[in-house]
């Protein structure tokens, strides 16, 4: 990517118009209750706090809960039976390992592990089954269909009779083994009914706990489904393009004026120019395709196949809690010099990728337009 093109546009354009999107992209926060990164306002707060308070999911020694990084399949199988098994059945499950470590049912978790008793109850109880070559690989990360089905057959969950329902906001189709898992958690308002999901997505600690938390009110108030309200509101801005295997990747919004800062944001996924989803307005996100000596980011070359992409691929973004469903419908190449014409907003939505090119290369750039699909 060359600075020097985007300063010669955007440098004809106010700084207070971008002034004001920063404060739009980034609101000010205030923290409440037992953790220092969870704000009050935070859209998994009360799940969080009530776990916590239950002593089912708890922080770190630094005051922090870390709710946007991922949960692994130990931690999450250590909330979910701490949370359906009474405390003393956990503690003899682990004294009885201690007696006879031949009943622990994976190789890869020992009997002195702080796991082992949560595990081991959560594969006598069908919750899990672990892998082929005999491991349960407890520090791999959750990925979003393995969360909901390890949380709906903790709470003993029917799904068989779920009937399947095309959802343009759910990556799936019928003969997926997830799709009946993914069905009754829209059913019943365990997810989010606005955002997109891959089932491969990373799940967080905040949205297990959340997950966690509605399963755990609708059984003790006897619902047939979790109340709708209204969803607090969050800086979330992720990017999934399956052509690319790109899958849940932040996307964080660049300042036009400052070279550092433009190259600095793709040290953690790719960037962002111009409006917002749903804005009604042109967006532009950009990535590397070229390997500089001087960057260390796994990211440097996230775009080197933007190639691949074809005219009719899907784009899905989630943004602040919603999601949004893109069509590529042209590709062009064009010379570096020409990048004000890929920045023009013509009046109607449309989104534009766009990297260096070719890859390891600065002189053109490799631009995809994408048009909004209705939900």
């Amino acid at each position: 990517m060359h600075y020097k093109y985007f300063r010669m546009y955007f440098l004809s354009s106010s700084r207070r118009w971008v002034l004001a999107l920063f404060i739009f992209f980034f609101p000010l926060s205030v923290f409440a209750g037992g953790f220092n990164d969870v704000p009050q306002d935070y859209r998994y707060n009360e799940a969080i706090e009530t776990l916590n308070d239950l002593g089912i999911m708890n922080g770190y020694e630094d005051g922090s809960f870390k709710p946007d990084s991922p949960i692994t399949r130990a931690e999450a199988v250590k909330a979910l039976i701490t949370l359906i098994k009474p405390e003393g059945v956990i503690g003899d499950t682990q004294e009885n390992l201690y007696a006879d470590s031949f009943f622990l049912p994976f190789r890869d978790v020992f009997v002195d592990s702080w796991a082992a008793p949560y595990v081991t109850l959560a594969f006598q109880g069908g919750i899990i089954q672990g892998f082929e070559d005999g491991t349960f690989r407890p520090n791999q990360i959750v990925r979003c269909a393995e969360g909901l089905k390890m949380a709906l057959e903790g709470f003993s969950v029917d799904t068989r009779r779920v009937r399947f329902v095309e959802r343009p906001l759910i990556l799936m189709n019928a003969g997926d083994w997830f799709a009946r898992y993914f069905g009754y958690a829209y059913n019943q308002n365990l997810i989010n009914r606005d955002k997109f999901y891959h089932p491969q997505q990373w799940m967080t600690r905040g949205e297990f706990a959340d997950l966690l938390f509605r399963l755990k009110t609708i059984r003790e108030n006897g619902w047939g489904e979790f109340p709708e309200s209204e969803e607090a509101d969050s800086d979330e801005y992720r990017i999934t393009i399956p052509r690319l295997n790109i899958t849940n990747l932040k996307v964080t919004p660049a300042d036009p004026f400052n070279q550092k800062n433009a190259l600095g944001v793709l040290n953690e996924g790719l960037g962002h120019y111009l409006a917002t989803p749903g804005s009604g307005h042109k967006m532009v996100v950009f990535g590397h395709s070229s390997g500089y000596n001087w960057d260390h980011s796994p990211y440097k070359y996230i775009f080197t196949k933007i190639d691949r992409l074809q005219e009719g691929d899907m784009i899905y973004i989630n943004y602040r809690e919603k999601g949004y469903v893109y069509q590529i419908r042209q590709k062009e190449v064009r010379p570096a010099t020409e990048m004000a014409a890929v920045m023009e907003d013509y009046g109607y939505e449309e989104l534009a990728l766009y990297t260096c090119w070719p890859p390891n290369g600065i002189s053109k750039r490799y631009v995809v337009y994408a048009e909004p699909v209705s939900n």
